[in-house]
């Protein structure tokens, strides 16, 4: 179809491209969990033809199955391990007939739709046929632009089978150790590193016609720990510092061709000291931040996306009638969880000068060039070259080769490395972590030794020394792995209570054989496992990762990958 002029749109229809409803929301469900009684189809149309979305959050599996079109299709998969959650049951549906639901949906409306989702770390959380990849911090680890950049195609391809063609990523945001964004970007304590990567991931995604979005601007900063999603944050570094290390990688972004950009909920002070209920403003609804510093500082031309709205950070500061007309006038483009009365709300302030028509038009033409840059007006759009399948075993080599670039040697006190694989004939697993999905992920780790003829026992846990040393004696090498990492549970980012309590017990005995190993938050080392004589980071809990950690121990592949945090971490991020 032809892209469409803004002189040619009504007031409601440009209103209609800045909404990026949760789709759960049309389909009259409220946070979907697994509630897949059927909706009106009705009901659904109405809300379209009125409304006129531009965008839909994409990934939420639960209405597919609301649809009454696709009645009967629901698989139960009983007691599944979903990337280190233990649920009682997950939900999936195939990327085909999900991408067909998509395809029904665009005839709803006039203009075709942006289907936006994160896909962090893969496709497979929603979709039975696709994959999990290994983590930012792997990615970053292993250093390759070019193995970077054919990793952002490969999941792109993977999202334009299921019918998705914008992604949320990648994090660009340079944190510290306490934030989640130390798991989530490339190499948050090295600036040049990041940028290279960055661009290679975003230059992927785009090549296949999938919008990449650079996030979270302006960043939290290098001192704050709390989590948007959870409390009010706040960037409290200089203009200056924020220009020489954060406001470089956003230009590095723009420069480069990034197609949007993800305004966080933290304030910026620095840029915009306003306070509201006796806090300062979130940058989603600061103007000096959105309209002055990102469009106008830094030229970014493209759309300008919140984070999810109904964070914490942002939700309650105002009414939602007021909320959603000061989101779009600090110069937001596209409003992430809009509610349905958003497109009620917009109209009147346009209508009694609350909100400028200019403003609006700024911003439906900014998604319009972006839904033309990915060929959404393309007669061909939907028309693949690739299966889903090819999508997937593309991917998983390219992330099985990462995962081996990956492993990283932070320390080895006794020159360990490698293990003779002659003298290793039974090895211990001590594990701690707080998801008790790693139980059943390390399995992996259990199978990649067995393979070479190694007997494995494992265990949750330290009680005593008395327990350690009878674990010892009957051992040729005991591994210490732990998994820490965000949202599992939410919080800090730490091994806490019994879990962290292993570690007053561990390398009392046997410390001569021991090797310590995180499988995610690359700080365990510091924090809990100061005493192991040998550590390696793996970074996340993929079975590429398990399987590369075991030749990497027993020198079948060499140990390469670069840190991509500070080992001492800096002092005031604390």
């Amino acid at each position: 179809m032809k892209k469409p002029l803004l002189s040619e749109m009504t007031l409601r229809e440009k209103i209609g491209q800045m909404l990026a409803p949760m789709h759960w929301d049309v389909y009259g469900k409220v946070e979907m969990e697994y509630d897949y009684s059927q909706s009106d189809i009705k009901d659904v149309k109405a809300i379209y033809e009125k409304e006129q979305f531009g965008v839909i959050r994409g990934e939420q599996v639960g209405v597919f199955y609301a649809d009454p079109e696709n009645e009967g299709q629901v698989e139960k998969i009983e007691g599944y391990v979903e990337g280190n959650l233990l649920a009682n049951f997950t939900v999936k549906v195939n990327s085909a007939p999900y991408k067909k639901f998509i395809e029904k949906h665009n005839t709803y409306g006039k203009i075709p739709l942006l289907v936006g989702g994160d896909f962090g770390v893969g496709s497979a959380h929603v979709f039975k046929d696709g994959s999990w990849i290994v983590n930012a911090n792997a990615i970053g680890a292993a250093d390759s632009e070019e193995l970077t950049f054919e990793l952002g195609a490969a999941i792109a391809r993977q999202m334009k089978c299921t019918g998705h063609n914008w992604r949320w990523c990648p994090p660009v945001d340079l944190g510290n150790r306490n934030n989640n964004m130390c798991m989530r970007t490339f190499a948050i304590d090295d600036v040049d590193r990041t940028i290279r990567l960055s661009k290679a991931y975003i230059k992927g995604m785009q090549s296949e016609g999938v919008a990449a979005c650079a996030k979270h601007f302006p960043s939290e900063g290098r001192i704050e720990a709390r989590d948007a999603h959870l409390s009010a944050t706040s960037n409290t570094d200089s203009i200056e510092t924020w220009w020489s290390e954060q406001g470089k990688v956003f230009k590095e972004m723009i420069d480069g061709g990034v197609y949007s950009v993800m305004v966080g909920h933290q304030s910026f002070p620095a840029v915009d000291d306003r306070k509201v209920d006796g806090r300062y403003v979130p940058s989603t609804i600061s103007k000096k931040v959105i309209t002055d510093l990102l469009k106008g500082e830094l030229g970014f031309k493209g759309v300008v996306v919140t984070d999810g709205i109904g964070m914490a950070a942002l939700f309650s500061l105002f009414p939602y009638e007021q909320l959603i007309v000061e989101l779009v006038n600090a110069g937001n483009d596209i409003i992430l969880g809009a509610k349905l009365p958003s497109g009620d709300i917009i109209e009147a302030a346009v209508l009694d000068g609350r909100i400028s028509e200019e403003r609006i038009n700024d911003a439906c033409q900014r998604v319009l060039d972006m839904k033309e840059k990915i060929g959404l007006f393309d007669d061909d759009y939907g028309v693949l070259s690739y299966t889903m399948e090819e999508a997937v075993a593309d991917t998983l080599k390219i992330s099985e080769e990462i995962a081996k670039r990956s492993i990283t040697l932070v320390r080895d006190r006794y020159n360990l490395l490698p293990l003779n694989k002659k003298d290793i004939k039974k090895v211990s697993v001590i594990i701690s972590t707080h998801a008790d999905g790693f139980v059943y992920e390390l399995e992996e780790l259990k199978k990649a030794f067995n393979e070479r003829g190694i007997e494995v026992y494992m265990q949750r846990r330290l009680k005593s020394a008395l327990e350690l040393k009878e674990i010892s004696d009957n051992s040729d090498l005991i591994i210490y792995a732990a998994d820490v990492h965000m949202h599992a549970p939410a919080g800090y980012l730490r091994l806490f209570g019994d879990e962290a309590y292993t570690y007053y017990h561990a390398f009392n005995h046997g410390k001569e054989k021991s090797i310590g190993v995180s499988f995610g938050y690359p700080y365990v080392h510091y924090d809990t496992m100061e005493n192991a004589p040998v550590f390696i980071n793996a970074y996340n809990t993929r079975p590429e990762t398990m399987k590369a950690f075991v030749a990497a121990i027993l020198g079948e592949i060499e140990i390469v990958g670069k840190t991509p945090v500070l080992i001492e971490p800096r002092v005031n991020s604390r």
